[in-house]
């Protein structure tokens, strides 16, 4: 009788693997976070130089918001329905794009709709690399993986807010501050297309977790979540609505 070819037993990625991809895709965390922080470093100057006003400045972070809360849900269903390591790529390349439109003109207008793209392309990026680590450490070391991921995300902050220090020769102008953002958000593009490259070699000889069948989107189910989750809700807003304005304003509270 013929032998019959059987397909090699499929194994868990090894712990090498899965923290490679770790790093990879918390670099395009770190991009995006170091993006997002790059105005209130240059607040001064961007008055002193272009004229702005503390509402134009406000501007910035409010359309990232206003734009990020139209596309959360949508997003979720696009990283859904299209994959994480897809969804990483497109998304991180928003954000890049985001980056250099932010850099490429004074003019307000244009910055403005450099900082709506961002928010369109970051937040879902979150959501993306957020259902990635579930899959690549779904039952091993998750919550330390969260951690390590936020960790190096928030480095992203910690380099912005830091950067009239380490990068003081490019401070004399609006703009340079800006380019330094924009050649960091190709962590992002770079973090996606590696994510997507050892997520397809992986998908042919490993077994990663998957998540079950996704449920049909219904709008009306928001409103049947219970009051703890919405409890949960709350506790979110208030740490947002305390810590966040302070990304630009702080100094001003203060005074």
């Amino acid at each position: 009788m013929p032998k019959t070819l059987q397909t090699p037993a499929r194994r868990d990625p090894s712990p090498v693997y899965r923290w490679v991809v770790l790093i990879f895709i918390s670099l395009a965390m770190f991009g995006n976070y170091y993006i997002y922080d790059s105005i209130a470093p240059i607040a001064d100057i961007l008055k002193a130089q272009l004229g702005f006003s503390d509402k134009d400045i406000g501007s910035l972070y409010s359309v990232y918001s206003i734009a990020a809360i139209f596309i959360l849900l949508l997003g979720g269903v696009v990283v859904d329905k299209y994959g994480t390591k897809k969804s990483v790529l497109v998304f991180g390349l928003l954000c890049s794009v985001a980056a250099v439109v932010t850099m490429s003109s004074p003019n307000l207008l244009v910055m403005l709709t450099g900082r709506v793209l961002l928010g369109l392309g970051a937040e879902p990026l979150i959501v993306a690399i957020t259902t990635a680590l579930a899959k690549w450490f779904k039952g091993k070391e998750l919550s330390f993986a969260f951690g390590i991921n936020l960790t190096i995300a928030r480095l992203g902050s910690v380099a912005a807010d830091n950067s009239p220090r380490w990068a003081k020769a490019f401070y004399s102008g609006w703009q340079e501050p800006l380019m330094i953002a924009a050649v960091i958000s190709l962590f992002c593009v770079i973090g996606g297309i590696v994510y997507y490259v050892l997520e397809s070699y992986s998908e042919k000889r490993h077994t990663l977790g998957r998540a079950s069948e996704t449920d049909k989107f219904v709008f009306s189910d928001l409103f049947k979540f219970n009051a703890s989750f919405w409890f949960i809700v709350a506790l979110c807003v208030t740490f947002y609505s305390a810590v966040f304005p302070f990304r630009s304003f702080a100094i001003k509270f203060f005074m």
